[in-house]
């Protein structure tokens, strides 16, 4: 179980976000040559890596596991509670899309007795901070697709409505240039 926001971020945005973790006393965490490699300096956020883990020590020790010579963090244990993932949009210049980024907590998990084991609570605080943070840097926003139904002869065509986590700049994008929107 969790808590999970999904959005449309790019990367200079998401600077924002995840030096905001680092003022509210996370690490920032990544995998790196299937290494695990943790800073407390923003420089570790970089273009090329698009998923990471901010870590409050305060909230129980980091483990690191091995598997298949890969070193990983996470998953619904005591480690997996003290972490939020988050990661920013890619952006594919030549198909014209916008990948989802997500901000995600593991709000507990069961033990090997059953025993229900909560999230701490300075890891659901930061969470919030952290989601009030993307919800106000990718504010919530109605977007209108046009659909194009191929099944029929005269392909018609549909307005349909949603709404997006979307910050204002792959906002730009896809209403000035076209791109869509992917998971």
């Amino acid at each position: 179980m969790g808590k999970q926001i999904n959005y449309y971020m790019g990367f200079k945005d998401f600077i924002k976000v995840a030096q905001f973790a680092l003022d509210l006393g996370c690490v920032i965490c990544r995998e790196e040559n299937k290494k695990i490699i943790c800073s407390n300096h923003i420089d570790i956020v970089t273009p090329s890596v698009k998923r990471y883990f901010f870590y409050l020590p305060e909230a129980g020790e980091l483990r690191v596991r091995t598997e298949n010579r890969r070193e990983e963090i996470g998953g619904y244990n005591a480690s997996g509670i003290a972490l939020i993932e988050a990661g920013f949009s890619y952006v594919k210049h030549d198909r014209k899309t916008i990948t989802r980024g997500r901000l995600f907590s593991i709000t507990g998990y069961y033990d090997e007795s059953g025993n229900w084991m909560g999230q701490p609570e300075c890891v659901k605080k930061a969470y919030d901070k952290i989601a009030r943070k993307v919800k106000k840097t990718a504010p919530f926003t109605e977007i209108t697709e046009i659909i194009t139904d191929f099944s029929t002869d005269d392909h018609r065509q549909t307005e349909w409505k949603c709404k997006e986590y979307i910050s204002p700049e792959l906002l730009e994008l896809k209403m000035r240039e076209g791109y869509k929107l992917s998971l």
